[in-house]
């Protein structure tokens, strides 16, 4: 089949674009995808098919494209974005083929599939997992809430036969193991809730540092007061993910708080940013510990459900920060020695909103 019929009848919107990031020609699974005719595309800058809110970021990526152009796929560890005529965005995944000395000169062909309807079964096969978790969860949160309830009642019984000269600090101890143990069920319930609501998430461009400043000044304290040293090694030059801001603060703040809990006798937190590129832009983000380390035969299993190794803990901090950032399309790991503390890495993928 000559080339031209070929461009025409593909069926995955093909755009092609020169050094200076004008569309040269589309064929019609293009004009379908966004809603132009072809001599609405032609001319125009391809920051016409980009979200406004990446527009800028987008036009430097075309320019830095043709300084070291390579054929590529996209779309792969990437939060790509179109935008039709209608003013509405859809997912994107995208390959770059590059095609050098046409009479146009050097062009990109861009290669452009919508993939709303893969995302949205992906989003379907996770709430059906969850859905399908929550029965385990249920025989796991009787468990764990029937400790903290016995010794909530079996206190106030002891306080409500108390005689009344008992001394106050007597009382006081009292009170305050209540107020532990009703803590651990209230965080307990509070793990159970945030999972089976099924919040939707909120994709908007998110600072990651903004977000670790936003994260320690809420827990910052608490962690101090625990003779804990906070440091931090943030890269103020990285560019946005996008995200669910809430739910990513949840993840850091899930991360700190069992660092902090590491190390009750004190030591030292450092939370660092910065970006790696190796197949595609990453963004980095780890949250590293002085505390005893992880055993070696439970380092498989922290991510697994209602696995901990806390006496306090749920099970379920880490197994829903996974599943947020799995739903981010990023990864979390983790890498420890026994006696030289523990490391939780994030990788996020920058967030770009381009179609070449």
């Amino acid at each position: 089949m000559p080339y031209k019929e070929y461009f025409k009848a593909a069926t995955e919107a093909l755009i092609v674009v020169d050094r200076k990031g004008h569309i040269v020609e589309v064929n019609r699974a293009a004009e379908q995808l966004f809603g132009y005719l072809e001599r609405e595309f032609v001319g125009q800058p391809i920051e016409l098919l980009v979200p406004e809110q990446f527009r800028e970021f987008h036009s430097n990526h075309v320019e830095n494209y043709f300084v070291a152009p390579r054929t590529r796929a996209m779309g792969r560890g990437l939060n790509l974005a179109g935008r039709r005529k209608d003013g509405s965005e859809f997912p994107v995944e995208i390959s770059l083929t590059y095609a050098s000395g046409t009479q146009h000169g050097d062009l990109v062909v861009a290669a452009i599939i919508d993939i709303s309807q893969r995302l949205a079964l992906e989003q379907e096969m996770r709430r059906a997992e969850t859905l399908t978790s929550l029965g385990t969860l249920a025989a796991g949160i009787a468990h764990d809430l029937a400790n903290p309830l016995q010794v909530i009642r079996s206190r106030a019984e002891l306080l409500f036969e108390l005689p009344d000269e008992t001394p106050a600090t007597e009382m006081r101890e009292d009170h305050a193991s209540i107020r532990r143990q009703a803590e651990r069920a209230g965080t307990i319930i509070d793990e159970f809730l945030q999972l089976s609501r099924q919040r939707k998430m909120v994709l908007a461009p998110v600072d990651i540092n903004e977000l670790v400043d936003r994260a320690l000044l809420l827990i910052g304290d608490q962690i101090r007061k625990g003779r804990i040293n906070l440091e931090t090694r943030l890269d103020r030059t990285l560019p946005e993910i996008t995200g669910d801001a809430t739910a990513l603060e949840r993840v850091l703040i899930n991360l700190l708080v069992n660092a902090r809990d590491a190390m009750p006798q004190g030591g030292t937190v450092t939370v660092e940013s910065g970006l790696l590129t190796e197949q595609g832009q990453w963004l980095l983000l780890s949250v590293a510990d002085s505390g005893p380390g992880i055993p070696a035969e439970a380092l498989g299993k922290v991510f697994n459900l209602l696995y901990t190794t806390k006496a306090s803990g749920s099970g379920l901090g880490l197994w829903l920060s996974r599943r947020i950032i799995q739903e981010h399309s990023g990864k979390i790991e983790v890498e420890s020695e026994p006696g030289k503390g523990a490391t939780f890495r994030i990788r996020l993928p920058v967030a770009v909103g381009d179609t070449a």
